[in-house]
């Protein structure tokens, strides 16, 4: 049976000088996913993307694409990897549509429309004649997509693409990388810390800090794991005070509002009792979010 790893890191480790940036990392990215690749600053991401794209050499590890390991000089796995490293840069006193022309002419493409193609898949078709020196923030990343995606890679690996960009342009860039992900079928990785965006839109995630990997899996499952805040709104706060100490359950109290560390598994058990006791709830909300599980992990 063939494997749906399309990335497999196996104990990775990079130093510089006397600094381990990467320590023993080892994951692995699955056909069809949306991975999230998240750590603090001077986490190792940046480091581990650049070893997976060849900028950098490992001093321990193996890093494989499609079950091949990429070892030596051999450049031909990157025709399978569209990458977007930082902030998108163009010459700016051109059009998208030459700058485009010009990736088209040094990568030796042949499919003679696919930069109309790629331009209509960003939604800057209507704007490929006007110079990027003129063009929104939104519009060059989308810019910057748009040419990780001209030689029709199995995997994109995006760096902070929502940076700098508005509600409105977070929001775009969201819609546009489910689109490349289930309408194309392109699996991509994703280094950000707008860890709200991961939430909306990855399957699966890692997270690292101090160069080692602190966990990995199933966003819902990883988060279902960790107790969750659950907020219960309520006017009969002693009621419900009593029922969870009985329960040993940790809680605040603020106002008509009661906040419990509740497991996802037993609210419903908690719900439940708070029935039978007859305590009158006006509403029960989950309060967990991925931000909290990151603060948890790497402070």
């Amino acid at each position: 049976m063939l494997s749906d790893k399309l990335l497999e890191i196996r104990h990775l480790e990079k130093s510089f000088g006397s600094f381990k940036a990467v320590n023993d990392i080892s994951l692995h990215v699955n056909k069809g996913d949306i991975y999230g690749f998240l750590g603090p600053n001077g986490a190792g991401k940046s480091t581990t993307l650049r070893m997976v794209l060849g900028l950098i050499k490992p001093n321990k590890g193996e890093i494989l694409i499609s079950n091949k390991s990429i070892e030596g000089n051999d450049r031909k796995f990157l025709n399978n990897i569209g990458a977007l490293i930082e902030k998108p840069d163009f010459y700016k006193n051109l059009s998208a549509l030459d700058n485009l022309k010009i990736l088209f002419k040094m990568s030796k493409l042949k499919k003679k429309n696919r930069i109309s193609e790629v331009l209509n898949e960003v939604n800057l078709w209507d704007k490929r004649n006007q110079k990027v020196g003129g063009y929104s923030q939104g519009m060059k990343q989308r810019l910057g997509i748009a040419q990780t995606l001209l030689h029709q890679p199995s995997l994109i690996i995006l760096d902070e693409p929502s940076n700098g960009l508005d509600p409105q342009g977070q929001a775009a860039m969201r819609n546009l990388i489910l689109r490349i992900n289930i309408d194309m079928g392109i699996t991509i990785i994703i280094s950000s810390h707008i860890l709200s965006e991961i939430e909306k839109i990855a399957n699966r995630m890692v997270v690292i800090n101090k160069g080692q990997k602190i966990l990995e899996g199933n966003v819902k499952e990883l988060m279902a794991k960790e107790l969750l805040k659950v907020n219960f709104k309520t006017d009969s706060v002693e009621n419900l005070s009593n029922l969870l100490s009985n329960k040993k359950i940790d809680f605040e109290i603020r106002n008509n509002n009661i906040i419990a560390l509740i497991n996802e598994e037993n609210i419903p058990l908690v719900i439940e009792d708070i029935v039978k006791n007859n305590i009158s709830i006006q509403e029960v909300r989950q309060m967990r979010t991925l931000e909290e599980l990151f603060l948890g992990l790497t402070q």
